[in-house]
């Protein structure tokens, strides 16, 4: 149990950092990659919390998903469904020009409410996460 402690730790640190990199993004105006930095922090805090339930194995990319699988072990998880799904729509189509329709390009695609919404909702996943990690560390 132990190791999934530390392994929880270490994700959420990486996650904490990634939002801020993704507010650092917000400030220099690059919206798709604070989109991105937004979903890999939310992603990587809910790693984090079930790495602390003690799974082993987390491979789900979806943060949707895993908010489904979060809420397994506590049902107010479910209530971040729906971020789940917005943040989801940032994983490829702020970096990948084949993901998005022709001619658009990421870097010209999003928009600063895009950008700032995507904070709020990441910064919310973040902050359920921490709630049930506070104090267990």
């Amino acid at each position: 149990m132990k190791r999934n402690r530390e392994e929880s730790q270490r994700w959420f640190n990486q996650s904490k950092y990634d939002l801020e990199a993704a507010k650092r993004n917000f400030e220099q105006k690059i919206y798709p990659y604070t989109c991105f930095l937004a979903e890999q922090a939310a992603q990587k805090a809910l790693k984090s919390f079930l790495f602390f339930k003690g799974e082993r194995y987390v491979w789900e990319h979806s943060v949707q998903k895993l908010v489904d699988r979060s809420s397994q072990y506590n049902k107010r998880f479910a209530t971040l469904k729906e971020a789940g799904a917005i943040l989801d729509k940032y994983y490829l189509t702020t970096r990948y020009p084949d993901a998005i329709a022709p001619p658009a390009l990421p870097y010209e695609s999003y928009t600063e409410k895009e950008a700032l919404d995507a904070l709020e909702l990441s910064g919310g996943i973040l902050d359920a996460v921490r709630n049930e990690l506070e104090g267990e560390y």
